[in-house]
């Protein structure tokens, strides 16, 4: 992963740059024209400063291993805050730089306050870059690789220069051990060319190891100013603080008296209140009292109407049962009535029919009778 390792060490000296720029002169203090001109680059840098983390997310994605840093939560607070401020850069340019006269007086140009949580907005960002570098060096060394940034850097150079003296040393072996050779005569291994070649080889490695050591001391350098320039901003912040905390005082005084005022004054207006309550609650009582003599007067004379309804519904109800009753006997008897005369005709039927037979029969009789005479 060679190119998040090249990667990281540009986001260190980027961050680093950045921060730098900014603790140069605090915009508070500074004019309109100074603190757009240092908002403008502010936005450049971290313009290239979300690029170069969007550039090692995806290095890192191309091999993904366990223990990966998420990212993707910062890159998008990131690209928030280059959105708020390119806005309000965008706003501070289009103002107008002359006012006109009838423009109210006590009108300022510039607004520190902006200014100030612009900055700070800003370098707690930094702040979180710095975390999310830090975690991108662990899980890098962890992967074998060693990226220059700006916690492990004194770590680095222990090891370059612990690195260097080995390879003096090993050097020194060799130097010793050709010599004794050659002073023997058992020098066959390697000829003088072979030797030349070596040592050419060392010499770049040392050349190399060199440079490496000067990066670092002037990284070093660049952390010793950023540290001083971030003393001197927090010296002016406690300064600031001081007259703002005397301010504070002042008004707490004021404040206080105001308060104790109020508080007579409430004071006051609670006994007021107090007796306009009692007079309300004896008020209250005695409306309350003859709301409920009437309603126990409402329900008494309710009960007895209620009483004689229910006592004249219940005579209606008596009078309807027996006449229910007087129905009802009287069409159990016409019922009873038109079965026995059902039953009276189903027997005059039978005795028509029976006759009618004996009638057919008797006829048939007579006729034998006739026919036997005859013959």
């Amino acid at each position: 992963m060679p190119g998040a390792e090249k990667l990281v060490a540009e986001i260190g000296e980027k961050i680093n740059s950045l921060q730098t720029g900014i603790s140069r002169q605090p915009w508070r203090n500074a004019s309109r024209t100074v603190f757009v001109n240092a908002l403008d680059k502010s936005v450049e840098q971290l313009d290239e400063l979300h690029k170069l983390f969007s550039e090692t997310v995806e290095e890192l994605e191309k091999d993904p291993k366990e223990g990966k840093p998420d990212l993707k939560p910062f890159l998008k607070e990131t690209e928030k805050l280059l959105d708020v401020l390119e806005k309000n850069l965008r706003f501070e340019k289009q103002k107008k730089k002359a006012k006109a006269k009838t423009v109210n007086v006590l009108e300022k140009e510039e607004t520190p306050e902006l200014y100030a949580d612009l900055e700070q907005r800003i370098l707690g960002l930094l702040l979180k870059a710095r975390y999310s570098l830090e975690r991108m060096t662990i899980f890098l060394q962890k992967q074998g690789l060693t990226p220059l940034t700006e916690k492990s850097s004194a770590k680095q150079v222990m090891t370059i220069l612990e690195r260097k003296e080995d390879e003096l040393q090993d050097l020194r072996e060799k130097y010793e051990d050709i010599r004794k050779k050659s002073y023997l005569g058992y020098l066959e291994e390697e000829t003088v060319a072979d030797l030349e070649q070596e040592m050419n080889d060392l010499g770049k490695k040392m050349a190399l190891t060199a440079d490496e050591l000067g990066k670092s001391i002037a990284f070093h350098k660049s952390q010793i100013e950023y540290i001083e320039n971030s003393y001197a901003e927090l010296k002016q912040k406690l300064d600031n603080l001081e007259e703002i905390f005397f301010a504070y005082s002042e008004k707490a005084e004021e404040l206080i008296k105001d308060l104790k005022k109020e508080r007579d004054y409430a004071k006051k207006v609670v006994l007021d209140v107090e007796h306009e309550t009692l007079q309300l609650r004896n008020t209250y009582t005695r409306e309350l009292l003859s709301l409920q003599e009437n309603r126990l007067a409402s329900k008494k004379e309710a009960e007895k109407h209620f009483l004689a309804e229910l006592k004249k519904l219940r005579s209606q109800l008596e009078e309807q049962t027996d006449l229910v009753k007087h129905f009802r006997k009287i069409a159990e008897d016409k019922l009873k009535k038109e079965h026995e005369m059902e039953e009276k005709v189903k027997r005059l039927t039978l005795l028509l029919k029976t006759k009618e037979k004996h009638e057919a029969v008797k006829k048939r009789f007579k006729k034998k009778r006739r026919k036997s005479k005859k013959s």
